[in-house]
């Protein structure tokens, strides 16, 4: 792809690009009142907020080659680890992130969204709480330190947000591709990592009908845990 990705937050709401998906497309706004009922209840209690802390909606895009997934595990190297250890570094203190899609070893991302609560402590006189950063500030420091460790995740855009907004439970939409390359010629060294290279040669047009099934809105109950909505509209 050539095209320049790093758009705001603003265009990732957008839906009219096919180069970068869209995130956080729909919100909780969107939904019918039962449906917000539901989601509420499933939303944790640790979504309330101290006086004093800033809650910031990040945008970031990586390459996931050399990470163990995105979530926080032990002794591997995951998006979220070292996203919290960026953070550590630029404010003095741990933090937790939160995703709004959780991505497999290997799996890259264009444009996944995150929050994170910063409390923002002078360290000149420690115990004393400054004004939160500025979004731009954040961006520029945590990409900062991000660059010194592999540079291979980088936080595109940055917003304040309400301490009731949360990352996973307001989207409502999430894109993936996935990229497969068929033929009996070896995969280009642009595209090493980047698709899944099949020697075959593929049906494309009975591929395309086979997907029919999956258009639509579906009910996966199946595949669900319990207590979560799993209606889902597939395009």
């Amino acid at each position: 792809m050539t095209e320049n990705l790093k758009h705001s937050l603003d265009s990732i709401s957008s839906s009219h690009s096919p180069h970068r998906p869209s995130k956080i497309s729909k919100t909780t706004d969107d939904l019918s009142d039962d449906e917000q009922q539901q989601q509420q209840q499933q939303q944790p209690e640790s979504m309330s907020q101290r006086p004093g802390i800033q809650r910031y909606l990040l945008a970031i895009e990586y390459i996931g080659t050399r990470f163990s997934g995105s979530q926080q595990q032990s002794n591997c190297r995951t998006v979220v680890g070292v996203l919290e250890e960026a953070f550590h570094k630029f404010i003095g203190q741990p933090v937790s992130m939160f995703c709004s899609s959780r991505t497999d070893a290997g799996v890259h991302a264009l444009s996944n969204v995150c929050h994170v609560d910063v409390e923002r402590i002078s360290k000149r006189k420690p115990g004393e709480v400054l004004e939160p950063h500025e979004p731009a500030v954040v961006k520029r420091a945590v990409n900062h330190f991000l660059q010194k460790n592999e540079g291979d995740v980088m936080v595109i855009d940055v917003r304040s947000v309400p301490a009731n907004f949360h990352a996973r439970y307001k989207a409502q939409e999430r894109t993936y591709f996935y990229r497969l390359l068929s033929g009996a010629e070896p995969l280009s060294t642009f595209e090493k990592d980047r698709a899944w290279h099949v020697p075959e040669e593929l049906n494309l047009r009975a591929m395309q009908e086979a997907c029919k099934v999956l258009v639509g809105h579906h009910d996966f109950s199946s595949f669900r845990a319990a207590g979560q909505i799993t209606n889902q509209n597939i395009r």
